[in-house]
C-alpha cells in the first residue's frame, strides 16, 4: 500500500471535516458563513497534536537470526616519541644498538635517572659543563679581626672547664688540699704545734719497725674480713628473700635502708648501751631461754670487742648493699626462671645457675666497697671501745688519732695516714687491673 505525504491526509481529513458541517447545519447558511466557519475549525485542529498510530512488532526468534561476523577493529599506533611537533614525518629511531651511557660519580642517583631519562626521550648525548665558577676572593681580616676570633675560639674551647671550676675548687680545697698537706706534714718531726724539723722519710722508716701499727693493722684486716663475710651475703640473701616478695617488697626496702640513714654516732653509743654486760638488752633477751642471768661482756672480752663492732658496722651498711643488689636481680630477665622452673630446676640451682653468674660483677662491686669501708671504720671503735680493752680492738683510724691528739706526734701520724692511703690506693689499682682484665 502506498504511503500518504503529510499534505495528502491533511487535505483528506479537511474534506471530511466540511462533509459533516454540511450535513450538520444543511443549505441554510451562505457561502461566507460556510467558509468562516471552516476556517476556525481548521485553526482549532493545528492547535491539537497529531498523535501517530503506535506499531508493536515483535521480535524476531534466536533460531531465526543470522549472526555476522564482525572484525577486529585496528587499533591506532601510539604517536612516536621521535615525531616532530610540527612536521609531518616521523624521526625514525636508529638502529643501531645504542652505546651505554656513561655517566660521572659524583652525580646523585636521581640526577644519574635524569639524565638518562633524557638521553632516551630526545636522543641527546650527555655533555658535562666545563664552566666553572669563579673563586671569590676572601674578604681580608684585619689585626683586629683576627684577635676577636681568637679570643671566641679561647673561650669556646675552656667553656666546658668554666662550668666545672666551681666543683673543682671545692673538691680541691676539701680533698686534694688537705692530702697535699699531710704529705708535707710527714716529712717533719713537731715538738710543739707551732715548731717542727723536716726529717724527710724517718717517719716513714719508723712504720717499718712499729708494733703497735701492725697490730692495729692486722685488727682492720680482720675487721675487714668479718664485714666482708656478713656485709656480702647477707644483703644477698636479703635482697633474694625481698625480690621474690608480692607485697610489702618496697616497705622492706625503706626498713632496712634506715640504718644505713641513722647517723654514726647515735647508733654507736645506742649498740653500746644494747652490748652493756649488766642490763644491755642483748643479754636480757638472751636470759629468756637461758635458766640463769646471762652476763656476757660483748665489748670487754677480747675476744669479742671487734666483732661485735663488724656486728654494728655490718647493720648500718646493709642497707644499701641490699639496694644494689635489688638493681642487678631486676636486669635478670624472668624468662630464665620460667625456663629453670619448667626445666625442674631447684632454688638452689636458679642461684647457682642464673644468679650468682648474672650479679658477679655487682658482688664484686659489693666487696671492694666493704673492704675499703671496713679498713677505714673508726666511729664505731672510738665510741663503743676506743681501741680496748687491752688494745685488741685498736685499728689504724683510732691508732693514728691517738698518736696525733693524744701523745701530740703529729709528723708520726701523718706518715701513717699517708702510708696507709698508698696501701689502699694500691689495692685498688689492683682490683681495677683485674676487672680490666674480665671485661
Amino acid at each position: 500500500m502506498k504511503k500518504r505525504s503529510w499534505n495528502s491526509r491533511s487535505g483528506l481529513k479537511g474534506n471530511v471535516m466540511a462533509d459533516n458541517l454540511f450535513n450538520r447545519v444543511g443549505n441554510d447558511l451562505s457561502e461566507n458563513a460556510i467558509t468562516g466557519m471552516l476556517d476556525e475549525a481548521i485553526k482549532g485542529h493545528k492547535k491539537e497534536d497529531e498523535a501517530l498510530p503506535i506499531i508493536k512488532m515483535k521480535l524476531p526468534s534466536a533460531e531465526s537470526t543470522v549472526k555476522i561476523p564482525v572484525k577486529a577493529e585496528k587499533k591506532k599506533p601510539a604517536d612516536s616519541i621521535f615525531k616532530a611537533i610540527g612536521g609531518a614525518e616521523e624521526i625514525k629511531a636508529p638502529a643501531v644498538q645504542m652505546p651505554a651511557i656513561k655517566l660521572p660519580d659524583t652525580l646523585t642517583a636521581s640526577q644519574q635517572m635524569r639524565k638518562r631519562y633524557r638521553y632516551r626521550r630526545y636522543g641527546m648525548p650527555i655533555r658535562m659543563s666545563t664552566f666553572k665558577r669563579p673563586v671569590t676572593p676572601m674578604p681580608e681580616i684585619t689585626v683586629k679581626d683576627r684577635k676577636k676570633i681568637k679570643f671566641h675560639k679561647f673561650m669556646k674551647s675552656i667553656l666546658g672547664f668554666e662550668l666545672l671550676l666551681p666543683a673543682v675548687l671545692v673538691f680541691l680545697f676539701f680533698s686534694w688540699f688537705p692530702i697535699i698537706k699531710t704529705f708535707a706534714i710527714s716529712l717533719r718531726s713537731f715538738d710543739t704545734i707551732n715548731s717542727s724539723v723536716f726529717v724527710g722519710f724517718d717517719n716513714f722508716a719508723r712504720i717499718i719497725g712499729d708494733a703497735k701499727f701492725w697490730e692495729a693493722f692486722m685488727h682492720s684486716i680482720t675487721l675487714s674480713g668479718i664485714v666482708v663475710l656478713l656485709g656480702t651475703w647477707l644483703p644477698f640473701v636479703l635482697a633474694l628473700y625481698v625480690y621474690e616478695m608480692r607485697k610489702g617488697a618496697g616497705l622492706m626496702k625503706i626498713l632496712f635502708f634506715i640504718p644505713f640513714l641513722t647517723p654514726a654516732v647515735p647508733a654507736a653509743i645506742l649498740w653500746k648501751w644494747m652490748y652493756n654486760q649488766g642490763f644491755g638488752l642483748i643479754n636480757s633477751v638472751l636470759s629468756f631461754f637461758t635458766p640463769g642471768q646471762v652476763n656476757i661482756g660483748w665489748l670487754t672480752d677480747p675476744n669479742l670487742a671487734l666483732f661485735s663492732i663488724a656486728i654494728v658496722f655490718v647493720w648500718k651498711n646493709t642497707g644499701w648493699a641490699l639496694l644494689i643488689y635489688m638493681a642487678g636481680l631486676q636486669n635478670i630477665p624472668r624468662n630464665l626462671f620460667e625456663d629453670a622452673s619448667l626445666s625442674g630446676a631447684s632454688v638452689g640451682t636458679k642461684i647457682k645457675e642464673i644468679i650468682l653468674p648474672a650479679l658477679k660483677p655487682v658482688i664484686m662491686a659489693v666487696v671492694f666497697i666493704q673492704i675499703i669501708s671496713g679498713m677505714q671504720v673508726f666511729t664505731e671503735v672510738y665510741i663503743m671501745t676506743n681501741g680496748g680493752p687491752q688494745g685488741s680492738s685498736e685499728v689504724i683510724a683510732t691508732y693514728i688519732y691517738k698518736k696525733a691528739f693524744l701523745y701530740m706526734d703529729i709528723g708520726y701520724a701523718s706518715g701513717v695516714a699517708v702510708f696507709f692511703l698508698l696501701l689502699l690506693v694500691s689495692f685498688s689499682l689492683v682490683k681495677l687491673k683485674i676487672a680490666g682484665k674480665r671485661g
